[in-house]
């Protein structure tokens, strides 16, 4: 199983601990006790008629009177490329043409990325003036300081940890324990797991 597939995995299980680290303010909007994640959506890609299948769908309702339906939709990208804007858009309003309910829509760079956090967008133009502009959530993991995640003492963001940095020297020896040791005190076999693919 490859690193993106890994992650992936990963997702499903600590979806709420994700979102509350890297974006407190959806997670504390959202009831993920009637979290459920659809199953893996196949499209048929526009124009070129190519099978594409999102990475992660989820369908949450909200914390407020109205209890809504929201998507949390998460593409998880080895690294940033430029034609993954375009299908991204594509993803979002074939979710909405068959869903019909607000999107979160989100990427997660394993590698490279320009900060930590970020928004992008694909923009569509007619005779050079702007038609339409799509906004997303991106978070570039190897932008991020991994020993500030570590001292958080949360086993996920400890998880995580082994997947920042990763421009700059290696983890000391010190660190990598300190990891392990938040994963292993809090007893999440998935987050080991994780934790032990992501420096192999």
């Amino acid at each position: 199983m490859g690193h993106d597939q890994t992650f992936k995995e990963f997702l499903r299980g600590f979806l709420r601990d994700f979102l509350a680290l890297f974006f407190p303010e959806v997670e504390a909007r959202l009831d993920f006790g009637a979290l459920r994640f659809l199953d893996v959506e196949s499209f048929t890609s526009f124009p070129e008629g190519s099978s594409r299948e999102a990475d992660l769908v989820a369908e949450v309702r909200t914390r407020d009177r109205t209890r809504e339906l929201v998507l949390v939709h998460i593409e998880v990208q080895a690294r940033k490329r430029s034609s993954f804007p375009k299908r991204m858009f594509q993803y979002f309003v074939l979710l909405w043409t068959k869903y019909q309910v607000p999107i979160f829509p989100v990427v997660v760079y394993l590698r490279g990325g320009r900060t930590g956090l970020s928004e992008e967008e694909f923009v569509l133009e007619l005779f050079g003036q702007e038609a339409l502009r799509f906004r997303y959530a991106a978070v570039a993991l190897a932008r991020f300081e991994a020993r500030e995640y570590v001292e958080k003492g949360s086993a996920v963001a400890a998880a995580l940890a082994a997947l920042m940095g990763r421009r700059r020297i290696r983890a000391p020896v010190q660190l990598r324990l300190s990891m392990m040791e938040q994963v292993v005190q809090n007893g999440l076999d998935e987050a080991r797991k994780f934790l032990f693919a992501a420096h192999h």
